[in-house]
């Protein structure tokens, strides 16, 4: 729990503060200077640790910048068109029509054999249990059997609208919708079937145009998750921006680094680390190192150490939150608002 809330961050509070409280021993902090000058003034015997949580979410910052000079808001490739079974590309409906037609041309195949082999219609009508007139029709066959005639056109004169929208992510009742207000009278059903074959072609490869969009943000976020803890669909991702923007690679491999510094503890490692962003003004986290090294005895304590300031933060965001639940723009209590509202 919180034990003192000063009024302002300046050095000097901090040194007034700490000098009237002489017990403190240990202080976590994030890497704001003025807390670091305000501790040292107040006493050079205070250990102060750098807290984890601020300078990990320093280094995911400096990850976002990076990327914001190399790669663009949203990565977009194309896929090409692979050869496939057109089988796989009936719908439901479509799958129930074949399988009923297939029972009846096997029927009718049944039938001729059966007049061939001497029976005749009336014996045929009963033993299948068909209309008499039926038999005859089935013996005199000598073509497969036409289906249902042929839908009406329905939504294919919108097809290619429908494309769009499913390929902006709209469901099927949005997109009805949309549809409608475009002068559409069909049902939803016809749209349906235009979807899921739309989306039994993406399934299977079959889209000429199908493409695949990444978020830069959504990227930054599978770099620094690290490339271990990947799955199968997400290395695939990032081998495909990595054959996109080859200048991603370098970041790659120093994020990779660091994640493993940081879940080792290992601090030898990370100095080495340190060692390499500084090296040169163009290593991606060269600001970001240069920054730990003016304060690197706190960064060494915050590896060695296990001290850490994310209670506090935990507290102090979990009011935040409150806060805004609680409050809105115009300052006033959003139930109060609400209140205001109905009456």
């Amino acid at each position: 729990m919180p034990v003192a809330l000063l009024s302002n961050r300046t050095p000097e509070s901090i040194t007034k503060w700490l000098k009237q409280h002489p017990h403190v021993a240990l202080i976590s902090r994030d890497g704001y200077t003025g807390f670091r000058q305000g501790i040292a003034e107040a006493s050079h015997d205070i250990l102060q640790v750098y807290d984890r949580w601020h300078f990990i979410r320093n280094a995911r910052k400096q990850l976002d910048s990076a990327l914001s000079t190399l790669v663009p808001p949203v990565l977009t490739w194309n896929h090409p068109a692979e050869a496939g079974n057109p089988e796989v590309l009936l719908t439901k409906v479509q799958e129930r029509a074949k399988k009923k037609m297939d029972q009846r041309c096997s029927l009718i195949q049944q039938v001729q054999s059966e007049f061939v082999s001497g029976k005749n219609v009336p014996f045929l009508a009963k033993e299948f249990g068909l209309d008499p007139r039926t038999v005859k029709r089935y013996i005199t066959m000598k073509e497969p059997p036409v289906g249902r005639r042929p839908r009406k056109k329905g939504a294919d004169p919108y097809k290619a609208r429908i494309e769009e929208l499913e390929k902006d992510g709209h469901t099927i009742n949005e997109i009805v919708s949309f549809l409608q207000l475009e002068g559409y009278k069909g049902t939803r059903s016809q749209v349906r079937i235009i979807v899921e074959m739309i989306r039994k072609k993406r399934k299977h490869g079959l889209l000429n145009d199908m493409s695949t969009k990444l978020s830069r943000r959504k990227l930054a976020s599978l770099l620094w998750k690290g490339i271990k803890k990947l799955d199968k669909q997400e290395w695939l991702l990032v081998q495909k921006c990595l054959e996109l923007y080859p200048s991603v690679e370098p970041i790659c491999r120093v994020v990779q680094s660091y994640r493993d510094c940081l879940d080792k503890k290992d601090y030898d490692g990370f100095l080495m680390w340190l060692k390499e962003q500084l090296s040169e003004r163009k290593q991606p986290f060269y600001h970001y190192a240069l920054r730990l090294r003016s304060d690197i005895k706190a960064v060494k304590n915050a590896f060695c150490l296990p001290y850490s300031n994310g209670l506090l933060e935990g507290h102090v965001n979990r009011l935040k939150t409150i806060k805004r639940m609680l409050y809105g723009r115009a300052g006033l209590p959003i139930l109060e608002k609400r209140v205001l509202y109905r009456l």
